[in-house]
């Protein structure tokens, strides 16, 4: 059964069928947080063994000590792969500001790309990158919490566990990233797509264009300041949209700022504080404008070049001018592991 088949029943009925589209903007929201913490995280891999990202200090590599890179003559690559799963708990898995529903997440991600070494260019170093990247999502692994929904497929109300609303993320991206000195600059396309977890029914999927700049700011031998920008535009097609609302209502635009401190506890350990603003415009549908804040700590560990460990704690404050859709406050909390290889 589709995730747009069922609401959370609310409190009234005209609230209850504004969302109608719940699940559509809360899963959203899940894939953009997944993606936003992992690219802050690329800050911390600047300690990781592989030496695949970049110093956060001239010379920091021969400070670390001997390291494989330092060692013999790198060879190119051509393909990266990459796996992941995060698990954490939210206090509001669906993003209401009345009747939080908590749970347990299991995020799990598998990526594979060719990107080959990046080469000169203009007094710096292109990477491209083409690639697919599948994503499950799923909720209440330990929880055998049942909630009352309406089934707009039957039009009745009935009960529901918190797994009917899994749902998986494909993604195809195409992207470029220049970096020269402290200065990174990067383009890219994706194209994502939703479905339910039952029987892979689509709900939503979008076309996103996305461009980015992004500052290091060394502090000393151990720690960095990183500071960027983020935009997109996303040109969104949903499956049940509300009444009154075209398939396009989800079409926006996000322009991100963000700022992390990144420091190394020692060679294999890095803590990383971090922040970001969201502003987000709606294009269709109601005018809308959204703004979050995002505030979030981790503690990254590398064991060796390819694998590593985390534990992340974030916390979202979401404003909206909607009349329709409403803020919320979301408390994250977890852990992850993470394989990377290059070939």
């Amino acid at each position: 059964m589709g995730k747009l088949t069922i609401v959370i029943l609310s409190a009234s009925w005209a609230l209850m069928f504004c969302r109608a589209n719940a699940q559509t903007p809360g899963a959203i929201r899940q894939v953009d947080s997944v993606q936003q913490r992992r690219q802050i995280e690329q800050t911390a891999r600047a300690y990781e063994e592989s030496g695949s990202a970049p110093e956060l200090y001239p010379g920091e590599s021969s400070d670390l000590g001997p390291q494989s890179i330092l060692k013999f003559k790198p060879r190119k690559t051509y393909v990266e792969a990459m796996a992941d799963a995060q698990y954490f708990y939210t206090d509001n898995m669906f993003l209401n500001e009345q009747g939080r529903q908590d749970a347990d997440v299991l995020v799990s991600t598998a990526q594979i790309s060719l990107a080959p070494t990046p080469h000169d260019l203009g007094g710096g170093k292109l990477a491209p990158r083409l690639g697919y990247r599948h994503q499950w999502y799923d909720f209440g692994l330990v929880s055998n919490t049942r909630l009352t929904v309406y089934d707009f497929h039957a039009q009745i109300f009935r009960v529901a566990s918190l797994n009917e609303f899994d749902f998986n993320a494909q993604t195809i991206f195409a992207d470029g990233r220049w970096k020269r000195e402290n200065w990174t600059i990067e383009a890219g396309f994706d194209f994502t797509r939703l479905m339910d977890t039952a029987n892979y029914d689509q709900f939503y999927r979008e076309f996103v264009p996305r461009w980015g700049v992004q500052r290091l700011f060394p502090l000393n031998e151990t720690g960095a300041i990183s500071a960027g920008y983020e935009g997109d535009y996303r040109f969104a097609d949903t499956d049940l949209p509300p009444p009154s609302f075209g398939r396009d209502f989800n079409s926006r635009t996000d322009h991100s700022l963000f700022l992390a401190y990144t420091h190394a506890l020692s060679k294999h350990a890095v803590v990383q504080p971090f922040y970001r603003f969201q502003y987000t415009h709606f294009t269709a549908g109601e005018n809308r404008d959204d703004c979050l804040n995002s505030f979030g700590l981790a503690l990254h560990c590398f064991f060796t070049p390819h694998i590593s460990v985390r534990a992340f704690v974030g916390y979202d404050i979401m404003t909206t001018s909607s009349n329709s859709a409403p803020g919320y406050n979301r408390l994250d909390a977890g852990g992850g592991a993470n394989l990377n290889i290059r070939l």
